[in-house]
């Protein structure tokens, strides 16, 4: 399909174009500026304040458009909005997803809120629910029409998460906002692109979705996984909502303090979502937003500007390892490329393609761990050029409760990752064990 996508340079829209991209779709991207590069994607010219431009940019061809812009805090422009990217879509059954958020259901406590949930929404997102009844309207015109409310969304180091970490490191203590009973609802930026793939391709027209790995996280556990996050502990301290109000102005500080339960069980039946990815207290605590030390790391042929580059690869092997340690298929899986893997294992067993390489993994990883497991360490990076790396690195074996083992012999795993849509991936890898002489 080919998919007009209005913010894809955002954080979730990057995620979105990418996901969109493995998933074999042209993602066509909204600019305000037509010199403007957009991760190699066709660009078409629009802004959601000059509706004229966003109905030319939806011509016959495009199939869907998927709408990420953030609310402009004007009514009037946003719904004059989705009716410039609507109107041609009308009476075609082409696709329109508009991306809400949570926040219109306002404090739900602890019983989780579906789909059929009534709405009350805070001052921040006062508007949005006219705008979702807006977008479901035109089902009735003939637009296979929906809407996805996605959590708090974390991953990749961006996010509210982030403003955490932030937090945390210059306060030199974990914070969170208000009271300590709140809960979010979250989701990893990854899952939730997996999210509005599905809803492309398969939702029915007038659908409502909730975009929700984890219906109830603890606000005080992220904190701590903030605070550990950018190498600070101590006892976690509230920032005072009036104070949070001052810095972050009142609606943000407000919606941060909404203690929320939401359900996105329906995504799942319905559509297939499968989510993969680490949950928020774990991404935040040992991966996305983690301070990474490369000193040790021995980098060839990185050129100018690759730390970005050296620092995602450690979080991505980190990512491995943590997938390997908690015997998550589906996340262990979701490292590898789609186009053609190779895997040999440190036994020596050649695995030839994704699928050969996920039934092996469903055979072995759950109860791999039952006695052990493994560290990994990045040591060494050779930038064979921009979008491949190979990189070697140091497996330990270790206890399920991370004490050495020093009596089985380490790994020397060496994984050849190629940087698809702005992400690294597994393109080929082989593990060989080390035997003390």
């Amino acid at each position: 399909m080919k998919v007009l996508l209005i913010g894809a340079s955002g954080y979730i829209g990057s995620a979105v174009s990418a996901h969109l991209a493995d998933a074999g779709h042209h993602v066509v991207a909204l600019v305000r500026d037509a010199q403007r590069s957009d991760a190699g994607h066709e660009r078409r010219v629009g802004d959601v304040t000059d509706p004229a431009s966003l109905t030319r940019a939806v011509t016959s061809d495009i199939d869907a458009v998927v709408d990420l812009a953030p609310p402009t805090g004007d009514a009037a422009v946003d719904a004059a909005a989705i009716t410039a990217l609507t109107d041609p879509l009308r009476g075609t059954g082409r696709a329109f997803v508009y991306a809400s958020g949570v926040w219109v259901l306002g404090a739900t406590g602890p019983e989780a809120a579906d789909e059929s949930a009534p709405v009350n929404p805070p001052a921040i997102v006062g508007y949005r629910p006219a705008i979702e009844r807006q977008v479901l309207d035109t089902a009735d015109a003939g637009v296979r029409a929906a809407v996805i409310r996605p959590g708090i969304v974390h991953g990749n180091g961006g996010g509210i998460p982030a403003l955490l970490v932030d937090r945390a490191r210059k306060q030199g203590a974990p914070t969170y906002v208000g009271d300590e009973t709140v809960h979010w609802p979250m989701v990893h930026v990854d899952d939730l692109a997996e999210l509005f793939v599905a809803t492309v391709e398969k939702a029915p027209a007038g659908s409502l979705w909730h975009g929700v790995t984890e219906p109830r996280v603890s606000v005080l556990d992220l904190a701590v996984a903030a605070g550990a996050a950018a190498g600070v502990d101590g006892e976690p301290r509230s920032w005072a909502l009036e104070d949070a109000r001052a810095e972050l102005g009142a609606p943000f500080a407000d919606a941060l303090a909404l203690d929320q339960t939401v359900s996105g069980d329906a995504a799942r039946e319905s559509l297939g979502w499968l989510p993969r990815q680490a949950g928020a207290v774990a991404d935040v605590r040992e991966l996305s937003y983690r301070q990474v030390d490369t000193s040790g790391i021995a980098v060839f042929g990185a050129g100018d500007g690759r730390q970005a580059d050296v620092e995602a690869i450690v979080r991505f092997v980190a990512g491995v390892q943590y997938a390997q340690q908690n015997e998550l298929v589906d996340t262990f899986m979701s490292n590898f490329r789609k186009q053609h893997p190779v895997w040999t294992t440190g036994h020596g067993k050649r695995l030839s393609g994704w699928d050969e390489i996920d039934s092996f993994t469903r055979q072995v990883l759950p109860g791999a761990t039952k006695h052990s497991t493994a560290t990994y360490e990045v040591v060494r990076i050779l930038f064979i050029r921009p979008d491949v790396a190979a990189v070697n690195v140091r497996q330990r074996p270790v206890t399920p409760g991370g004490q050495p083992i020093d009596d089985q012999p380490e790994g020397r795993p060496m994984y050849v990752l190629a940087k698809d849509n702005g992400r690294w991936r597994i393109a080929a890898a082989q593990n060989t064990q080390v035997h003390s002489a």
